[in-house]
């Protein structure tokens, strides 16, 4: 994999890492866009260790101009994906999408040029889930979480980086650069946390605007509540690595833990949160799961994990 040549012109590099996904319509789109917009940019797609049948479709989607097709032989995870992207990247603003995006504006690549023209050194346009609730139950957990979670509103042109996301954020090529590699998360959680606190502490703050993306991928309760479980490794990791009240900042449940903990109420928390395991379990398979029983849940998980390291 060779790295691009640098171009410092007011050009986009648009950078996907791929996963086991079907990024042809995301490409087009963007494509479109930018061919629209008059102005120098690309599109560049990592394959992060994708089976063949993804591989195959999305290889070809090279054929179209400005695309260009890298590949992980195995998979490597979001956050090392992305620092890969950068350095194949020919210009000085990254536009980074995650691959399960839809893009829902037709103004979508020209309000990110707008902003680029401006100098604004960092700044995301969020996602959105549908306004229809899915048919399949084991479909409503994830889609209930986004809806309330991740696509809450902010004021156009507000600025902060508690609650950043990265899967549509657009940053100064040199911005990026500042950012600490060595901590590597590999696994799906809390890298939005990482890095958003890694801009804070750098003094940069995220300009918010209304140019939100598609979360079209929406998964099956099990399978989110097993990989929610996992993000919380990542939280530990973070906290053995950052100071404990700037990721409270960031991540509410980790508030409330280092409530707990500091009131010693952990241990009767877990006494009672054990009686109603299996019934908030079951809750959030249903149709209607409910998402204070979510947070309940995983912070007995959190709980039950520190205290599993911490007798090891």
């Amino acid at each position: 994999m060779l790295p691009s040549v640098f171009n410092n012109s007011v050009g986009l590099s648009i950078l996907i890492p791929v996963y086991n996904y079907n990024v042809t319509s995301l490409v087009r789109a963007l494509s479109a866009q930018l061919l629209k917009t008059g102005n120098e940019g690309e599109i560049i797609l990592l394959d992060d260790g994708s089976e063949t049948g993804a591989l195959t479709t999305n290889q070809s989607l090279q054929n179209i101009p400005s695309v260009l097709f890298y590949r992980n032989e195995s998979n490597e995870g979001r956050m090392l994906a992305r620092q890969k992207l950068s350095g194949l990247a020919r210009y000085g603003y990254l536009l980074f999408l995650d691959c399960d995006s839809e893009i829902i504006k037709d103004d979508f690549l020209a309000a990110y040029f707008v902003l680029m023209k401006e100098d604004i050194p960092l700044a995301s346009g969020g996602r959105v889930y549908t306004d229809t609730p899915p048919v399949e139950c084991e479909l409503m957990l994830h889609w209930k979480y986004g809806r309330k979670r991740e696509s809450r509103q902010r004021k156009t042109g507000s600025r902060s980086v508690e609650g950043f996301l990265s899967n549509n954020f657009l940053i100064r090529r040199e911005v990026f650069k500042i950012l600490d590699a060595s901590l590597q998360i590999h696994d799906y959680g809390h890298e939005d946390t990482y890095w958003g606190i890694q801009f804070e502490q750098a003094g940069f703050f995220c300009r918010f605007i209304n140019n939100p993306v598609l979360h079209a991928a929406i998964e099956k309760a099990d399978i989110y509540i097993e990989k929610s479980e996992k993000a919380l490794d990542n939280l530990l990791l973070l906290e053995k690595n950052i100071d404990r009240r700037l990721i409270s900042r960031h991540v509410r449940i980790f508030r409330w833990y280092l409530r707990l903990k500091r009131t010693g109420l952990s241990g009767l928390y877990l006494f009672f949160e054990k009686m109603f395991h299996g019934y908030f379990r079951r809750n959030l398979l249903s149709c209607k799961p409910r998402l204070f029983f979510f947070d309940c849940y995983r912070l007995a998980v959190l709980i039950r994990m520190v205290k599993t390291k911490s007798v090891k």
